[in-house]
């Protein structure tokens, strides 16, 4: 029989080579929990991230107002989803493409976080 660790090792290894990473942000507070994949991808350690700012600084300055603005419309109902792409620059200097897709967490009818998933798209424009 297989555990729960067992399941949730092979989970975190299937979305890792996947280059995609779980996140989720508590509301209103912004602070993260997040798989450790998504700030590998970063080459930074998870240790640096404690609040969605210490992501969206380092969002490239002409991604930044339209990722705001996809979170903003789905915190307000105005969308099922968050969704979004972006770039994101790694701890060497260069940016690489984000695709992050989000949705409410509802607790006793109240939103209470948000959780969602980024790919690393950067990795898949090499496929043939």
């Amino acid at each position: 029989m297989i555990g729960l660790d067992d399941i949730f090792t092979r989970l975190e290894t299937a979305l890792e080579a996947g280059g995609i990473a779980w996140w989720e942000m508590e509301l209103p507070s912004g602070v993260v929990f997040f798989s450790e994949n998504k700030t590998n991808m970063l080459g930074r350690k998870a240790g640096d991230f404690t609040h969605y700012t210490h992501f969206t600084h380092l969002v490239h300055p002409e991604d930044y107002d339209q990722m705001m603005q996809a979170m903003e419309a789905h915190i307000g109902g105005k969308t099922e989803y968050y969704e979004t792409r972006y770039r994101i620059q790694h701890k060497k200097g260069h940016y690489i493409t984000y695709y992050d897709r989000g949705k409410i967490v509802y607790n006793d009818g109240k939103v209470t976080k948000i959780a969602g998933i980024v790919i690393n798209m950067s990795e898949k424009r090499n496929l043939k």
